[in-house]
């Protein structure tokens, strides 16, 4: 990995302009979004479970029964062909894409372990991908979900673990990558996970492949191991997105709504979390790619995460700089400071972004991540200090400085806070916190 390189501190006027604006502008490649899309879309081994309903195994579009009701998806099944499709959507940086690709599935059922059952479900991978030049670039790595665990696959062996494994390798059918989702049915050998496919048999002798060929295909006969072949079609995610808020079809931020068996148990991309891969968040998947695969992984060469398009967040959160007014650890020694930063009441970042053990009083720290005494360590491709995360718009903002004392709980050094409305933006400069212990600069922009 690369060290990190301390940075000039800039005035936050010139902020968005200048180092701290991620959202750098740079040339598009000739290749759209949908193309790329199309050129990388997974070859997709569906297992089926001939034992309970076999179309639950179906991927389909969440409104396969010509509405946008949630409710309905699980007693539907039977009554609507559920043809064929893939979500996807595409966040570029200037070094690479971020391809994502999720696989809807109108129920899960486990009649023998009727909790892990539950109306709709989600779960899905995403690629990256080099810009090399080349018109739709090089595979560099695919992750992918199973029951709330990211898995890291990729063929080059520079690639090495980091707060995540290296899981294994990717086979290929041309572009495609080849991949396997679960059949429906209980955890851990079922509920449509997805990996990396193999090359082995379908589980029980039975399954079906999807290939994508841009129609999409109800499958008549799943018998035989991935015999039958059916094709799919791709739907950008705006489709969905753009709904976020209906109570139609999410219960609340990022579930989708469900009343069969255990109610409200599926999670869109910007919900997810795997509560064991380090300095990645919830949803970081789905806002900021580019900090969850360099936190996952270490190898990865010249990464970037300035990004030319990234349009599924909600908030771009630049955290600048602090400074220690207050010594607080026991017995008065010097604080070790760093900043957790909250989005409706969530944390964003926290000590393994970035930490400063015995930080002397009045002394001004930029903030960069992986430097000084970061708990995660120099962990990080490049110097940067912004995260993009997807949160219920209109929202309170605040941004914590806390002195860190291990066992016996953090002190709480003041903070700033604000509700920075969509189109609008928000800057503190060497701004006092709440309490009067700490300053901080920092920069909010929301989507």
């Amino acid at each position: 990995m690369l060290k990190k390189k301390a940075l000039s501190f800039l005035s936050v006027s010139m902020l968005a302009a200048t180092l701290f604006n991620s959202s750098v502008t740079t040339t598009h490649a000739a290749v759209s979004n949908s193309d790329l899309a199309a050129y990388w879309a997974p070859q997709i081994y569906q297992d089926v479970n001939a034992d309970l309903n076999v179309r639950a195994d179906f991927i389909t579009s969440f409104n396969y029964d010509g509405d946008y009701l949630a409710l309905n998806n699980w007693d539907n099944l039977n009554n609507y062909q559920e043809k064929g499709y893939v979500y996807y959507k595409v966040s570029e940086t200037v070094t690479h894409y971020f391809i994502e690709y999720d696989l809807f599935h109108a129920r899960d059922d486990a009649y023998t372990r009727p909790l892990d059952a539950h109306e709709n479900d989600l779960e899905g991978l995403f690629l990256v991908i080099r810009k090399d030049g080349s018109t739709y670039g090089k595979f560099q790595l695919m992750e992918t979900m199973a029951h709330n665990q990211w898995y890291d696959y990729t063929n080059d062996k520079s690639i090495t673990s980091g707060s995540d494994n290296v899981d294994g390798g990717v086979l290929f059918n041309g572009s495609h990558p080849k991949v396997f989702c679960q059949a429906n049915g209980q955890s851990p050998s079922g509920g449509h996970g997805v990996h990396a496919y193999d090359g082995s048999s379908a589980p029980g002798g039975d399954g079906i492949v999807y290939d994508f060929t841009g129609t999409a295909e109800f499958p008549t006969n799943t018998s035989g191991s991935y015999v039958n072949h059916y094709g799919y079609d791709l739907i950008e995610w705006g489709d969905l997105w753009n709904r976020r808020t209906d109570p139609n079809i999410f219960s609340s931020w990022g579930t989708f709504a469900g009343n069969d068996h255990t109610p409200n148990s599926a999670n869109a991309p910007w919900n997810w979390d795997d509560k064991d891969d380090g300095p990645t968040l919830q949803g970081m998947n789905w806002s900021d790619p580019a900090h969850q695969v360099d936190v996952h992984l270490n190898g990865l060469g010249t990464f970037s995460h300035s990004y030319v398009s990234n349009p599924y967040y909600s908030h771009k959160i630049v955290l600048v700089n602090t400074q220690s007014m207050a010594d607080r650890d026991p017995f008065g020694g010097k604080s070790d400071i760093y900043i957790k930063a909250y989005v409706n009441g969530q944390g964003q970042t926290d000590a393994r972004f970035w930490k400063k053990n015995d930080a002397p009083m009045y002394q001004n720290y930029n903030i960069v991540f992986g430097a000084n005494d970061a708990e995660f360590g120099p962990n990080f491709s490049e110097s940067y200090n912004t995260v993009f995360v997807a949160k219920p718009s209109n929202t309170n903002v605040e941004i914590h400085v806390y002195d860190s004392d291990g066992t016996s709980g953090d002190d709480d050094m003041g903070y700033v806070s604000a509700i920075v409305a969509p189109g609008s933006s928000m800057t503190w400069n060497n701004v006092v916190t709440s309490n009067g212990q700490a300053k901080v600069s920092a920069y909010v922009e929301a989507k």
